[in-house]
């Protein structure tokens, strides 16, 4: 079973070694702590039975609306509903912050995330051509109401 803890600006390092790992363009420690600096922004990181960190999500939140900056799971950890938990959990704090809906944007050629954000409730409200360098984003949105 795996523990949802609050991340801080001091947990940059450790997120940002679990966002290189699980992306192709990953955040570094620089811009994982300034992500975390800003205002509205909140984390969590998943710890294992061992207390190692296997998974994180960054959310923003402004006025009645959330975003979800970025979620990695660790490949071990895959498959296990650490990401749907992660997810359900970045929903509840940010509907408990007076967001009314939640938006993301995942590439357009992740399966795996797009079964695990269709499967929670997100819907596709556009395309966000070339965002990830150059690779299409699908823009989601889920209401929290």
């Amino acid at each position: 079973m795996t523990t949802l803890v609050p991340a801080m600006v001091a947990h940059g390092a450790v997120m940002a070694g679990i966002h290189r790992v699980c992306f192709k363009d990953p955040w570094g420690v620089g811009s994982m702590e300034t992500t975390l600096m800003m205002p509205g922004s909140q984390a969590a990181i998943a710890l294992d039975n061992a207390e190692q960190p296997v998974g994180m999500i960054v959310w923003q939140v402004v006025l009645d609306e959330a975003e979800i900056l970025t979620l990695a799971v660790l490949p071990p950890a895959r498959r296990l509903g650490l990401g749907r938990r992660l997810l359900d959990h970045a929903a509840a704090e940010a509907r408990a912050a007076g967001a009314r809906k939640l938006f993301l944007e995942v590439a357009v050629g992740n399966e795996a995330a797009l079964a695990l954000y269709h499967s929670a409730g997100f819907i596709q409200v556009g395309v966000r051509r070339g965002y990830y360098k150059g690779t299409d984003a699908l823009a989601m949105r889920r209401d929290l109401l």
